[in-house]
C-alpha cells in the first residue's frame, strides 16, 4: 500500500466471492489436466505402450478405481503385455480428456473473470468518484475471512455458512465459535462453548508544541490536542461548549497554577481544577479513588470531555489509573511537566499506583487520548531532577540508537544544566534528543502494548532498578526513578561484558556516557542480599531472565539462563568499577559472606 498506487480489490456483484476463487477453481483443473496428461505419458512409456524397457523390474503403486485401497504392483518390465499398459494409460488420458473438456466448459466465464479482475487492478485516481464510493461501499459490506459477525437491523447475528445477509450488513472482525463443550456428559449432551475472538485496538497522539506554546491561549492544544485536525471529531468538538476537569500536582499548581486557570478561562472553558500531592509516597489506591470521586462531582462525559493530568510521572500514572477505572474507561489527556514523564510516562500506556510495598503493582493499560510535550516545563526543574530524566533516554540511547547515545556523550553535561535549553538558534541537539528518545520508546511500545511478549528492550534499567528505589524509598539514600534506573543500567553494562557480548572499551564508554549526563552508577543501598531478591523478583514477574543486555553501541537483545556464578562475578565487577574505593572494598567482603 505504501510504495505504489492505491490498487482497488476484486470481488464480483454479490460482495461475497470474487473472481479469484473462481480462477483459483479453474486453475486447478488446469493443474490436473496436465498432471493427468504427464501420468498417462508415464504409465505409457513405462508399461511398453510406446517402447517397453526391457531386463528391469520395478514395484508401481496405483490406486484401485474399483476401491479405495491402494494396491502394490509387482511388474517386469521386460515381459508386460500391452493389455495392462494400454488400460492403464487410458485410464489417464480420460482422466486429462475430462478434465480438458472441463475447463473448455469454464473457458468464456474465466475469460470473462479474467477481464473484470483486470479492470479492477487499476489505479483508483481512474474510476469516477461515484464508482469509488460504489466499491469502497462494498469493501465495507464484504465478509472477511475467517470472521462470522454480521450487523444488520441494529442488531448483532452470527453467521452461519448457508446464512442470507443482507447487502448493506457491516462485518466485524471479531467472530465468536460455537461448539460442543468438552464437559458435554450423558446428563447434558447440549452443553456447549464458545471461542470469542475480539480486536481492541488503541489510538493515541503523542504531540509536540512548540517550546512555551502549550498554556498560551491563542493554542488550542489543550482543548482540542488529541483530536486530528481535519477530522470529524475535531469539528463537532468545535461546535459545542467544552468542560474539564484538571488535576494537577500541588508543586506543578505553585507554578503554573494561575497560568493554568487563566488558560481556560480564556477559552471560555467551563473547569475545575483539583490540586494533589503526587509524589512517589503518596502513589497509591487510596490517591486513586480521590481523582475518581472528584470526577464522579464534575459528572464528567465518558467519551467527549478527557480528563487533563499535569505533572510528574505519579500524577499521569495516578490520573491513568482513575480514568481506566471510572465507567471502565474515561478518556484523558497527559500533560508531563518533568523530563522523566516527558519520555517516559507520557508515551506509554501504562498507568497504576504503589501497593503492597512494590511499585506499581495494581495498574492497566489503557492509553490516554493524547500526551501534549511542551518542554519549556522544564526550566523550574532543578538541575538533579533533569538529569533524572535523561538517564531514560540514555537507556533507550544503549538499546537500540547509536545516534542518541553519541547526542548524550557530547551534550550529557549541558542537556541537565541547561535544562535542554538550545545554545543558540541553530543548536538542534536538545531537541533531536528529545525526539530520538519519544520514537525510540514508540517503536517499542506500540507493537507489544499489554506486554503480551515480556522480552522487552524498554525494560533496560528496570530488572533490578525498581527493587532498588523501593529499598531506598525514605531512607538518606532515596534515589529517584531514573537515578534507580541508571544503576540497574551500570550493572547491567557490567554483566554484558562478563558475558562478552560487549568489549571492556564498549563498557567503559557506556559507564562514562551515563556519569556524564549527571546520574549515579552506584548506590550503598544495592546489597548483594538486594540484588538476589530483585533477580528473583525479575525471574517471577517475567516469566525467566530475559535480561535486555547491549551487544554493541545501539545495540542490545534478550538474553536468559545466565548462571548465578556469572550474576555474582558482574555484581562484584560492578562494585569495584562504579563504587567508592573504601564502599567498594566493604560491599566486596558481605558479597564473600553472603556467598
Amino acid at each position: 500500500r505504501q510504495r505504489g498506487p492505491q490498487l482497488a480489490p476484486s470481488f464480483s456483484s454479490d460482495g461475497r466471492k470474487g473472481p479469484q476463487r473462481a480462477m483459483q477453481v479453474q486453475l486447478s483443473t488446469l493443474m490436473l489436466c496436465v498432471v493427468a496428461l504427464v501420468l498417462a505419458t508415464f504409465l505409457s512409456t513405462s508399461l511398453g505402450f510406446l517402447q517397453p524397457l526391457r531386463g528391469e523390474s520395478h514395484d508401481a503403486t496405483v490406486r484401485s478405481l474399483r476401491g479405495h485401497r491402494v494396491e502394490t504392483l509387482r511388474v517386469d518390465l521386460g515381459q508386460a503385455t500391452t493389455e495392462p499398459s494400454i488400460s492403464l494409460a487410458a485410464v489417464a488420458g480420460l482422466l486429462a480428456v475430462s478434465a480438458a473438456a472441463l475447463c473448455a466448459c469454464n473457458a468464456r466465464p474465466l475469460s470473462k473473470q479474467l477481464c473484470r479482475v483486470v479492470r479492477l487492478q487499476q489505479p483508483m485516481d481512474k474510476f469516477s468518484q461515484n464508482e469509488t464510493s460504489e466499491l469502497l461501499g462494498m469493501l465495507k459490506t464484504r465478509r472477511p475471512e475467517c470472521r462470522n459477525l454480521a450487523q444488520y437491523d441494529d442488531t448483532w447475528h452470527i453467521v452461519k455458512e448457508n446464512d442470507s445477509v443482507p447487502p448493506s450488513a457491516k462485518w466485524s472482525d471479531c467472530s465468536v465459535e460455537p461448539s460442543m463443550s468438552e464437559y458435554a456428559n450423558h446428563a447434558d449432551l447440549g452443553a456447549r462453548a464458545w471461542m470469542s475472538h475480539s480486536v481492541i485496538s488503541f489510538d493515541y497522539r503523542v504531540v509536540e508544541v512548540p517550546r512555551g506554546n502549550l498554556l498560551d491561549p491563542s493554542c488550542d492544544a489543550m482543548i482540542l490536542g488529541h483530536l486530528p485536525r481535519g477530522s470529524e471529531e475535531r469539528w463537532l468538538a468545535e461546535q459545542r461548549p467544552q468542560r474539564r476537569l484538571i488535576v494537577i500536582d500541588e508543586t506543578v499548581y505553585k507554578l503554573y497554577g494561575d497560568r493554568v486557570r487563566a488558560y481556560f478561562e480564556s477559552r471560555k472553558v467551563q473547569h475545575e481544577i483539583l490540586v494533589l500531592p503526587m509524589v512517589e509516597e503518596n502513589k497509591s489506591m487510596e490517591l486513586t479513588l480521590e481523582v475518581a470521586k472528584k470526577m464522579k462531582e464534575f459528572n464528567i462525559d465518558r467519551r467527549t470531555e478527557p480528563v487533563i493530568a499535569i505533572g510528574g510521572g505519579v500524577c499521569l500514572d495516578v490520573v491513568g489509573l482513575a480514568s481506566a477505572l471510572f465507567r471502565r474507561r474515561t478518556p484523558y489527556i497527559r500533560v508531563p511537566t518533568t523530563a522523566l514523564s516527558y519520555v517516559d510516562a507520557s508515551v506509554g500506556a501504562k498507568n497504576g499506583c504503589n501497593f503492597g510495598g512494590s511499585k506499581n503493582r495494581l495498574g492497566t493499560y489503557v492509553p490516554p487520548c493524547a500526551a501534549l510535550l511542551d518542554c519549556a516545563f522544564f526550566a523550574t526543574q532543578e538541575s538533579r531532577d533533569v538529569a533524572n530524566g535523561i538517564a531514560e533516554m540514555a537507556k533507550m540511547a544503549i538499546m537500540k540508537s547509536e545516534e542518541l547515545f553519541c547526542l548524550l556523550e557530547e551534550h550529557g553535561p549541558r542537556l541537565a544544566t541547561d535544562k535542554f535549553m538550545p545554545s543558540s538558534d541553530v543548536d538542534g541537539a536538545p531537541a533531536r534528543v528529545l525526539r530520538l528518545s519519544i520514537e525510540k520508546m514508540l517503536e517499542e511500545l506500540a507493537p507489544n502494548l499489554w506486554e503480551h511478549s515480556l522480552e522487552r528492550l524498554v525494560d533496560f534499567g528496570h530488572c533490578v532498578g525498581q527493587d532498588l528505589e523501593m529499598a531506598a524509598l525514605g531512607t538518606e539514600h532515596e534515589l529517584m526513578h531514573g537515578e534507580s534506573v541508571a544503576c540497574d543500567m551500570a550493572y547491567m553494562t557490567v554483566l554484558a561484558q562478563q558475558l562478552s557480548l560487549i568489549t571492556v572499551e564498549e563498557r567503559d564508554r557506556t559507564l562514562k556516557m551515563l556519569r556524564r549526563c549527571q546520574v549515579p552508577v552506584w548506590s550503598p543501598v544495592m546489597t548483594y542480599e538486594l540484588f538476589v531478591e530483585a533477580v528473583a523478583n525479575r525471574v517471577k514477574n517475567s516469566m525467566g531472565q530475559n535480561f535486555p543486555l547491549a551487544v554493541g553501541i545501539g545495540k542490545a537483545r534478550i538474553v536468559n539462563d545466565i548462571s548465578d556464578e556469572d550474576l555474582k562475578q558482574a555484581f562484584m565487577c560492578w562494585q569495584q568499577l562504579c563504587a567508592p574505593s573504601a564502599k567498594a572494598n566493604h560491599s566486596e567482603v558481605r558479597v564473600h559472606a553472603a556467598a
